[in-house]
């Protein structure tokens, strides 16, 4: 979000793409740059976004004149909040990440316990973050590596929209259509008690599944594509699974991180 009154080149920004919708940071409402109402804003009240999504994860309703025909569909029906953004980076930037992420991360394949037995994780896996922030699951324990600048400069970018500020993040390297997740929820007692996991994708697309823990019969799939960004939020850790599942089609490498805070 960028106020009006502290930033001196609003016009070049819109030119760049990089705003394409205005606010009222006092009414709470968002809306097309060209909206008449817009127009009649005093600058110390007008903000501005680079897409919808940003817009409504700080809290902004669509305005009634000239988004009354555009209202948001929520992915899940009930009992949580997910935001999907496909294109939160540029292709270029995720051809770079993608790039960076291969050759940096520490990546390995850790062994975890599913029902008592010990196997091998079908992925590649790392843990990065603030010092101490340690993170268990599955009967393993991750113990922390530093932050690269890559890491960081991503954490940054989807902090600008989230509702948290992450401290970890845990990477998911996807060597190929056989490598997958199993149905799980990111409810660890140290995530708190309405974790917000924001997961960035670079790399192959691959399904996202999403599936009511009590309902099994609710359902949502989503592709997580090169670049994207999705948000999970609210109670969905406690009433929502997902999973990524092997595929028949060949399928080449997908880097996921999902950053986390931890308490």
């Amino acid at each position: 979000m960028i106020h009006h009154a502290t930033h001196p080149n609003i016009r070049s920004l819109i030119r760049a793409g990089k705003i394409r919708f205005g606010g009222n940071k006092i009414l709470k409402i968002y809306g097309t740059l060209s909206c008449s109402s817009g127009k009649r804003m005093k600058a110390e009240n007008r903000v501005f976004f680079e897409s919808e999504a940003e817009a409504r994860l700080a809290g902004y309703r669509p305005c009634g004149h000239c988004m009354k025909d555009q209202p948001p569909a929520p992915i899940l029906p009930k009992d949580g909040e997910v935001l999907f953004i496909p294109n939160f980076f540029s292709l270029e930037e995720s051809d770079l990440y993608l790039s960076r992420l291969s050759e940096e991360i520490a990546w390995k394949q850790e062994p975890i316990k599913i029902f008592g037995k010990t196997v091998l994780q079908p992925r590649l896996t790392a843990w990065y973050g603030d010092s101490g922030k340690t993170y268990s699951y599955s009967g393993i324990t991750l113990l922390p590596i530093h932050w690269t600048h890559t890491l960081l400069e991503i954490k940054r970018r989807i902090e600008g929209v989230s509702p948290a500020v992450f401290n970890s993040a845990l990477l998911n390297q996807y060597r190929d259509q056989q490598d997958s997740m199993g149905w799980h929820r990111d409810n660890e007692k140290e995530l708190g008690p309405n974790p917000v996991i924001g997961s960035v994708s670079f790399g192959a697309p691959r399904v996202f599944r999403l599936r009511h823990y009590k309902d099994k019969s609710l359902t949502r799939s989503l592709e997580l594509t090169h670049g994207s960004l999705l948000i999970m939020s609210g109670p969905t850790q406690h009433f929502w699974e997902h999973s990524v599942p092997k595929q028949s089609v060949t399928k080449d490498t997908r880097i996921n991180i999902t950053f986390r805070k931890i308490i």
